[in-house]
């Protein structure tokens, strides 16, 4: 199949420019030439750079590229792009990207000065580092070692022909297909293969990553007022009201007993009436693990005991534990379709650390239905391990039960391979009294992350129900406020609320994460003593930020009796699983305070701290100040690269604070005379002369030309 080209530019075969690897090639990166991969840094400035060798003929027609820019993307950028006929995949850090070329025109795409770097995505970069090296867990997976066989996953390029690559895939001996899906941005096949067929497999064109399939393991009341207040017996929520009315949970787990009392409906069969179950899509069963976590998050036998869950009016859908990315996407999907927006997870896959196909289908998930919060209990390990290192999924830890919340239970140290952090939150998982599948209505005590992660997943849905019910921003029910809260805004409130837990050293932390939820301080009611104010804005919406953006808003302070919390969260773009690090759009967080600049995950001694450097890594930001000093404080989020669409977010602050109104919401009308017009440009260029901080529009404290790119932008704008 071939593709087209632009004039002078001839197609041929790929390997004739890896056959030129050693020759010496132009440095037109100007510093940027790396890319960092799973398989290690790539120096792209002395390899292989198609732009530099303008006399070699390349042939993209079946093979993919790789292509880099000088800096973050932009929407002249992506559109620039297009027009030379390029279709992109996903991000490789830093600034490039999988790319089909098949319809590009290379001399429009050499004229793009911004693009510094174009080259092959080579077979060696296709590999997990520890494919075939995972000791088998299971019989079935020892069974093919024994065969001289490993299960893999193989992905596929989205432009690839799947027929012709199943067939290609068959040839190669020992190579068999059980299955094949799709898992959110590509074909994924699950097969099994001797490990000598990898060679041959990643050098078919259409193959983009092959790894070992996943070996997934089972991750095993006073947890209800914990959670809300810490106070033995109070449970301010389900005082207000909210215990989880017309909210559903999506739960991958072992068979539910839906005979115990937790879930039982002697009168409605399972579905849309039935009190507990709204669908149960597998066959029925018994299973001690998953019947337990079914009541910790949603169990209710009408009894204030420990057949109660913490949403314990909420309902739940079900389904097996699947080991495949296409299929977990596709139930996590049905979930969502029957009603569930929070999806707990108490499994995982001990066997590896690598952000893989099953961590990235989280963040597929998450991204492109961004009303949806996805859960994991992390590792009962001591390392933290996978799917828990995804970047938009809330990765789960247990603390202690009473007396000993504060202490470390469960659950595995982070940080992720590529230094995220991970664990996030923790709730109680020790000796955690819930529904025994081997009675009508007993209970068990288990502990582990698999009983931590069904009490967050209570709370989130405790947390949806205080924004669908309408109780933000007065504090009281009112159907007039309600909306549908992002995952990305149930994770923040979430986040927001944790405490230090003082027997673990050092917070935040790779141990602890953020610390242990308490709702209290996020969900505050008209009688609290705490306010709070949010944002929502979701991904490739209006409101959704590009690079150089920057989102600013003023609150009061009105005293220090309350800590001052300011978190910021997003549903990333998907990771590529060749990538590392895996984060593809990086916002920043920063608090100007009258006692200086606090930048998000800048901290010493548990509180923010002054000076330090912006987090690129993290999809979290939080800023806590312990007391802080009243006066007006200014809350910025800069666009500092949005590689991959434009980017949303979610905004948690509270304490004792009020929103100030900005004195002129339109910037396009700098002189604020009600008109958008030539005086506002001269008004601003003037100062901006004179550098009047005024017109430092991104908050990076220097007077640039990207301070003038986004007056321009605003001005040719205009204002509502």
């Amino acid at each position: 199949m071939k593709g087209h080209t632009g004039p002078g530019r001839h197609v041929s075969s790929l390997f004739a420019l890896c056959a030129i690897a050693g020759l010496a090639t132009a440095d037109i990166t100007n510093n940027q030439g790396v890319l960092r991969l799973v398989a290690g840094d790539y120096a792209t400035s002395a390899n292989n750079n198609v732009l530099a060798l303008p006399a070699i003929p390349i042939d993209f027609a079946q093979h993919v590229a790789v292509i880099q820019l000088d800096g973050p993307m932009t929407n002249a950028r992506n559109a620039a792009l297009t027009n030379a006929g390029v279709v992109l995949f996903d991000y490789l850090p830093d600034f490039a990207y999988a790319a089909d070329l098949r319809n590009a025109n290379l001399n429009a795409l050499a004229a793009l000065d911004f693009v510094t770097w174009v080259g092959a995505f080579q077979n060696a970069w296709k590999l997990a580092p520890d494919l075939g090296q995972v000791p088998a867990q299971s019989p079935e997976i020892q069974a093919l070692h024994d065969l001289g066989l490993i299960a893999v996953q193989v992905m596929l390029w989205p432009n690839a022909n799947t027929a012709q690559t199943l067939a290609a895939l068959a040839a190669i001996p020992g190579f068999t297909a059980l299955e094949h899906g799709w898992s959110g941005r590509e074909i994924s096949v699950s097969a099994t293969m001797p490990l000598a067929a990898a060679q041959a497999i990643a050098a078919l064109p259409a193959v983009r990553w092959i790894e070992n399939t996943p070996q997934i393991t089972l991750r095993n009341n006073t947890g209800r007022w914990i959670v809300q207040s810490n106070v033995n017996g109070s449970t301010p929520l389900y005082t207000k009201g909210i215990r989880g009315q017309g909210q559903i949970v999506g739960i991958m787990d072992g068979r539910i007993n839906v005979n115990h009392c937790s879930f039982l409906d002697s009168i409605n069969p399972i579905g849309p009436n039935h009190r507990k179950i709204r669908a149960y899509n597998a066959s029925l069963g018994s299973d001690s693990h998953g019947t337990h976590v079914g009541g910790t998050a949603v169990g209710d036998a009408s009894a204030n005991n420990d057949t109660r869950g913490i949403a314990y009016e909420a309902r739940l859908v079900f389904n097996t534990i699947s080991t495949t990315p296409s299929t977990f996407l596709s139930r996590l999907g049905t979930h969502y379709s029957q009603g569930a927006f929070v999806h707990t997870n108490s499994w995982g896959n001990d066997g590896t650390t690598l952000y893989d196909s099953l961590a990235r289908t989280i963040d597929v998930f998450s991204y492109d239905n961004e009303d949806n919060l996805v859960i994991f209990a992390v590792t009962n390990l001591s390392t933290l391990k996978n799917p828990e290192n995804s970047k938009n999924g809330l990765a789960v830890g247990a603390s202690g039960d009473t007396p000993s919340q504060n202490n470390h239970c469960s659950g595995g140290s982070g940080p992720t391979n590529d230094g995220r952090r991970k664990p996030e939150i923790y709730a109680p998982g020790c000796n955690t009294t819930s529904s025994s599948s081997s009675t009508s209505c007993g209970t068990v005590s288990f502990t582990g992350t698999s009983m931590a992660a069904p009490a967050i997943a209570g709370s989130a849905l405790l947390a949806r129900q205080y924004y669908t019910d309408g109780f933000y921003p007065s504090g009281v029910a009112n159907s007039e406020d309600s909306f549908i809260p992002s995952g990305a805004l149930l994770k923040a409130t979430l986040l927001n609320s944790t405490v230090d837990m003082t027997g673990v050293a050092g917070y935040p932390s790779n141990r602890e994460g953020w610390g242990r939820v308490l709702l209290a301080n996020s969900l505050v009611f008209d009688d609290s003593p705490r306010t709070l104010i949010i944002r929502d804005v979701r991904n490739n919406s209006e409101s959704a930020l590009s690079t150089s953006d920057l989102v600013e808003l003023q609150i009061d302070v009105h005293s220090f009796s309350q800590p001052l919390k300011v978190t910021l969260a997003w549903h990333d773009s998907p990771g590529n699983v060749n990538a590392n690090p895996a984060a593809v759009n990086n916002l920043d967080l920063k608090v100007i305070a009258p006692s200086g600049d606090y930048r998000g995950n800048v901290f010493s001694g548990g509180i923010s701290t002054t000076g330090g450097t912006h987090d690129a890594n993290n999809n979290v930001e939080m800023v806590i100040l312990a007391a802080p000093a009243p006066g007006t404080y200014t809350i910025q989020i800069n666009a500092a690269a949005v590689n991959v669409g434009s980017q949303g977010y979610a905004l948690v602050i509270s304490g004792d604070v009020s929103e100030v109104a900005p004195p002129n919401p339109c910037i396009a009308d700098w002189n604020n005379d009600g008109k958008v017009d030539f005086f506002d440009v001269q008004l601003f260029l003037a100062q901006f002369t004179a550098q009047d901080p005024a017109t430092d529009l991104n908050g990076d404290l220097e007077f640039n030309f990207f301070d003038l790119q986004i007056f321009l932008s605003l001005f040719s704008a205009g204002c509502p």
